[in-house]
């Protein structure tokens, strides 16, 4: 079976299943809305649906598409999917003001954040950590984040760390 077809089993079997990221009342997102973006979630690395159902998607790699999306209007009181979360993913979801999450991956690191902002999540794989490109040891956007906890502070020390990542000084 093709990894699409395993996530979109499971996210529909999530949603029939009444799980945290199927629709309730008051949710971030209606079944419709979350049935889009499940179809749309293979195809990006990113896709949130607004509190009004408006969705949108981002591409791209590592933080870059939650940052856009950030500096684009945000994630606040969204249903978002995202490919890969770790610890600073989680925290600038927060900052944000997500409110669901589904993930391909999901480190445990991240877990404590999402469930001290109250952001349900459901996550197709747990890691214990994301790994760097090259699978030699931990994202170094993992290793800026790993002493941070509050989405405040955070967020500028991820913004930093990510942009000297991408551009060096």
């Amino acid at each position: 079976m093709k990894i699409k077809d395993t996530f979109l089993l499971l996210a529909c079997a999530l949603l029939a299943a009444g799980c945290a990221s199927a629709p309730q009342r008051g949710t971030a997102a209606s079944f419709d809305v979350q049935k889009r973006v499940v179809e749309l979630a293979p195809q990006h690395a990113l896709v949130i649906a607004g509190p009004d159902g408006a969705i949108r998607t981002y591409d791209g790699r590592g933080l870059q598409p939650l940052f856009e999306a950030l500096s684009e209007g945000g994630v606040k009181d969204a249903y978002v999917y995202d490919k890969v979360t770790g610890r600073a993913s989680s925290l600038l979801l927060a900052y944000g003001g997500a409110k669901e999450l589904h993930t391909g991956m999901l480190s445990q690191e991240a877990i404590a954040i999402l469930e001290k902002y109250n952001i349900k999540y459901t996550a197709s794989k747990t890691v214990p950590y994301i790994l760097n490109r090259t699978k030699t040891g931990s994202c170094p956007m993992e290793t800026v984040a790993r002493s941070l906890d509050d989405a405040q502070t955070a967020y500028p020390l991820i913004k930093e760390g990510f942009e000297n990542l991408v551009r060096p000084k």
